[in-house]
């Protein structure tokens, strides 16, 4: 016999699985969109937009850990970047076994053009919602994503 609660809690996950699913999906979506506006692939950009939020020049595997979606291969990424003349690199002072990156001014301004449209997106995804609801929101996720940051 299966645990009742089990059953009638398995449709509300589902559901909530589902949705945030799609909520991602739309939103990665257009983002890529925006992205491709300026010639950037989803991935390229946030690839860009960590080393825009770094103070430091950042290793391979620093990036893949701040990506959100798993992307196996940054050091192509960071190619394609770096021959465009969005990124530098250089070697590590203390290891110079490691190579570490950092975005240039011409790929911040590529980012900021990106941003802006990204801006405009959250106003017209979100502003539906107040900002108790946003709050709610972004804690719940926030809830469901922390142990696995950390693992």
């Amino acid at each position: 016999m299966q645990d009742s609660a089990h059953i009638s809690t398995a449709p509300i996950h589902e559901d909530a699985a589902h949705t945030i699913q799609w909520a991602a999906n739309v939103y990665q979506s257009e983002v890529a969109r925006l992205a491709k506006d300026v010639g950037l692939s989803f991935p390229q950009y946030c690839v860009l937009r960590i080393l825009g939020g770094s103070n430091d020049p950042l290793s391979c595997s620093q990036i893949s850990d701040r990506m959100a979606t798993r992307d196996p291969d940054i050091t192509r990424l960071i190619d394609k970047l770096e021959k465009s003349g969005y990124v530098s690199r250089q070697r590590c002072s203390v290891d110079r076994r490691v190579v570490q990156s950092c975005i240039t001014e011409k790929g911040a301004a590529l980012v900021s053009q990106v941003d802006s449209g990204v801006a405009s997106l959250h106003r017209k995804l979100f502003g539906q919602l107040d900002s108790a609801e946003l709050q709610n929101v972004t804690a719940a996720l926030k809830k469901l994503v922390e142990p696995r940051r950390r693992s």
